[in-house]
């Protein structure tokens, strides 16, 4: 088995925007047939560090199996296979414990590096944020009395970090609400997506508030006022 080791410059990577280190791991079978993939990214959105977010994905040819993501401190799996590697990383106390450190000697070390290194340069260290797209819908024709469920999508947003609620009249809805996971649209930008189960009244607006760094203020969109709602009076 042959390994191909492949280091992105980190100072190239996070001078552009990316804001993250990126180290990319292929083993390549003989054959070049089959690709096994570990993907470490650092994630991060304020200079302080704060925020910094560590995830490890484990991918086989291009079908992501299981990932690590330090907000939730385990990794989680996404077939049958990778559903049995998670469990058997969440229960190895060394390797959960070596990915609580690696925040900090991987993630952290890294980018304070290139931040002392841009401010010895005289400059100022680029931190992108690319804000999100929001559509509000209904998932199909919707009338006033009846149970509806509305879709609040976020598009194309960097970095992950995201903060989506429905407003009913103004007012939070903490009930009946799903929000999937984080989608990573495969060139660093992501996209989410929030459904809302409710019956509609006539004169109650109901709305999603997005919550973003690439926002200066929380997006709120109307349902109704994006495209594909359709309201049918009863």
């Amino acid at each position: 088995m042959t390994h191909s080791w492949n280091l992105s410059n980190p100072q190239k990577v996070l001078y552009s925007g990316r804001r993250f280190i990126r180290l990319l791991i292929n083993s390549l079978f003989p054959s070049d047939v089959y690709v096994f993939q570990d993907i470490d990214e650092c994630e991060f959105s304020k200079e302080d560090l704060s925020d910094m977010v560590y995830t490890v994905k484990l991918v086989f040819n291009q079908k992501l199996l299981c990932s690590y993501d330090s907000r939730l401190g385990k990794y989680v799996g996404y077939d049958e296979y990778g559903i049995r590697n998670a469990e058997h990383y969440n229960n190895q106390t060394w390797k959960m414990k070596q990915q609580k450190e690696e925040l900090e000697t991987i993630c952290r070390a890294n980018a304070r590096l290139y931040i002392k290194s841009e401010k010895r340069k005289g400059k100022q260290p680029q931190l992108l944020s690319l804000p999100p797209v929001v559509t509000v819908r209904s998932n199909s024709k919707a009338r006033y009395g009846q149970l509806t469920t509305l879709e609040c999508h976020a598009y194309d947003f960097y970095p992950q970090a995201i903060n989506v609620t429905w407003l009913l009249d103004g007012s939070e809805v903490t009930g009946d609400v799903v929000s999937t996971e984080f989608m990573d649209n495969g060139d660093w930008s992501y996209q989410m997506h929030s459904y809302l189960e409710l019956v509609l009244h006539r004169g109650v607006p109901v709305s999603c508030r997005v919550e973003h760094s690439g926002l200066e203020e929380p997006l709120v969109t109307l349902w109704g006022e994006t495209f594909n709602n359709v309201v049918l009076i009863k």
